[in-house]
């Protein structure tokens, strides 16, 4: 049982590197590549400073996008007022990418096989590899911490609830360039100098408060909310007591020169970012997110936790049991409880006062993934609590974080080759239709833009208004008729249809369905740019609620299909409904329908 923990780590890289080269995005090319979206912003520190020295104006990155197209468009730097480009990212993650990228570049100036570009596969290689190693470490250091405040068995279980049960695999595995598997290893790091610090009490040395501070600074650099890491150090095995709060005032003002030394290192590691921007901009401090920021007194506290787009319980449930932890925690390792619980309300509520608060395009919550070095305290507490208890609950126990396993890894499978999980757009109705199934059906997509829907059979079905459109003549569109004499043709400024309006009334929650056969010329590149077939409910001459679905979703795949739109009448009724195509986006090629029907449901 000794070595259950390496056995255990052993086990958790095995996975790693399987997951890696299950989905290798070193080998993808485009915006599937390894430095592609947000890690080519993270990245472009690098090329612009040692390849084309050209920080100001970055005059490089068109080029780079048309050649390797890591994004659609070049988000990853703004324009300054000063004229200069300024990164949206700040520097932390270059850093932990330097030595990765040093060596591509050597081996790419070396041959004559890839171009010293930066981002030729050299470089995607590198950053790939290099971030997988940085997870290791991570969980290597991690194994060390929980040692010594948990039993051999307890820790391994522990690891391998994070590995297979978590969002953590796809982040360290597959999105390993990303920020959080990095900071999740500096967190690591932290809390082990931490403890090494407080263990030796008043023989603490001043290179564990250097450390400390380097470590601070550096998790600030990547992400700079993670200076709340800070209270890590500042609250680690201080009882929740007021005698507890004073005695690590004491223990800390005892030593103001080595606090000092702390505060200096971490502000030297941050001035970097500052140094950056006062020699592009002029100004020591630039805001580089411009419209996003913090919504501070609404925090999307529910929606970040729960939501079905990307609520962190909702698709990493594995976490429930860190969270119901925090009780065990208190029990057993209270000496840790302060500085676990403490920062980790703090850090959620700042995480999700960001105004985006789903991360973009993430696998859950991507931004908790960090804080599993942290949380692992609270799991552990909660596997020692669990192996105590009767074997019965310790079998329902095992089967739950099977259960839990499965859909960490079913999700990961559909984010990557899958394809049933569609980042940012999740919802509820999707979310359980889906739900470990393996096979693909495009009629399920639309769900992602009305959750509505009848199940079952109607007992009885009501028409209550046609339209052939065989008086519409088609020549805008060059397309001939879908059946009959005509079709109604959206086209370049014929944007919309008419509203084709029904009187009701309709009583509250009536079903009404709507269907029509749609047509398209040609594919339709991003769903923003689909074509919507749009039902209203109108009372008292205002629009009360809308349904839509987004028609590319199957004219992309089959060209050519009869679609239905359903919606219920809302609360209270509705006098009128009404059914309408528009020709969104900005692509505004052609698209035919016909036959439209509207009828009421029972």
């Amino acid at each position: 049982m000794k070595n259950a923990p390496i056995l255990a780590l052993l086990l958790c890289y095995v996975m790693l590197l399987a997951t890696h080269f299950y989905y290798p995005k070193w080998q993808s090319g485009g915006s599937e590549a390894t430095i592609s979206y947000d890690v080519s912003g993270y990245y472009l520190y690098l090329p612009a400073l040692f390849i084309y020295d050209d920080l100001r104006e970055v005059a490089f990155l068109p080029d780079i996008i048309e050649q390797y197209h890591p994004t659609y468009s070049p988000y990853q730097t703004f324009a300054h007022e000063s004229g200069a480009m300024v990164m949206k990212y700040s520097a932390g993650q270059a850093v932990l990418y330097s030595p990765f990228f040093a060596l591509a570049h050597l081996y790419a100036l070396q041959t004559d096989a890839y171009p010293a570009d930066g981002f030729s596969r050299p470089y995607q290689v590198a950053i790939s590899v290099g971030s997988l190693l940085v997870a290791g470490l991570g969980l290597f250091v991690l194994t060390i911490v929980l040692g010594r405040y948990f039993k051999a068995g307890t820790v391994a279980i522990t690891l391998l609830l994070i590995v297979f049960g978590t969002n953590y695999l796809n982040y360290a595995a597959i999105d390993g360039a990303m920020t959080h598997s990095h900071v999740f290893t500096l967190y690591a790091l932290l809390i082990w100098v931490t403890d090494n610090l407080y263990r030796r009490g008043e023989q603490a040395k001043t290179p564990h408060f250097l450390a400390i501070g380097l470590l601070v600074g550096l998790m600030a650099l990547t992400r700079p909310t993670e200076i709340l890491a800070a209270l890590i150090p500042l609250l680690w095995k201080m009882p929740p007591t007021v005698d507890g709060l004073i005695d690590r005032y004491r223990y800390l003002t005892s030593r103001p020169l080595q606090l000092l030394l702390a505060v200096i290192a971490c502000l030297m590691v941050g001035s970097i970012q500052l140094i950056y921007w006062r020699y592009v901009s002029g100004e020591w401090i630039v805001y580089s997110y411009e419209d996003q920021g913090f919504d501070w007194l609404h925090p999307h506290l529910i929606d970040g936790l729960f939501s079905y787009r990307a609520g962190w319980l909702t698709y990493t449930p594995m976490m429930w049991f860190a969270v119901l932890g925090f009780g065990a925690l208190f029990v057993y390792r209270r000496p840790v409880f302060t500085a676990v619980s403490v920062h980790t309300l703090f850090f959620v509520y700042v995480a999700f006062a960001w105004s985006v608060w789903w991360y973009g395009g993430s696998l859950g919550q991507r931004t908790m993934v960090q804080t599993y070095a942290v949380l692992s305290f609270p799991l552990a507490a909660t596997v020692m609590w669990i192996g105590r208890r009767q074997l019965w609950l310790r079998v329902i126990f095992g089967l739950v974080c099977l259960l839990f396993v499965a859909h960490n890894l079913w999700f990961t499978h559909q984010a990557h080759r899958g394809g049933l999980f569609v980042s940012e757009w999740m919802n509820r109705a999707y979310y359980w239709r889906t739900l470990f199934t393996f096979e693909r059906n495009v009629d399920d997509l639309f769900l992602l833009d009305n959750p509505e829907f009848y199940r079952g059979t109607p007992d009885r079905i009501d028409t209550i208004y046609t339209n052939t459109f065989d008086t519409i003549p088609t020549t805008p569109c060059g397309i001939d008729p879908i059946t009959g004499a005509g079709s109604f043709c959206l086209k370049d400024s014929i944007s919309s249809t008419p509203e084709f309006r029904v009187s009701g009334p309709f009583e509250s929650n009536q079903w009404i369905r709507a269907t029509a056969d749609f047509a398209n010329a040609e594919y339709r590149a991003g769903i923003h740019s689909s074509t919507q077939f749009v039902m209203r409910f109108y009372r008292n001459g205002q629009a009360d609620k809308y349904r839509l679905i987004r028609i590319h979703r199957a004219l992309n795949e089959e060209g050519r299909r009869n679609l239905v739109l359903e919606a219920r009448a809302p609360a209270g009724g509705a006098d009128e409904v009404a059914v309408l195509l528009w020709n969104g986006g900005e692509d505004k090629s052609a698209v035919l329908v016909d036959n439209l029907t509207i009828a009421t449901l029972d």
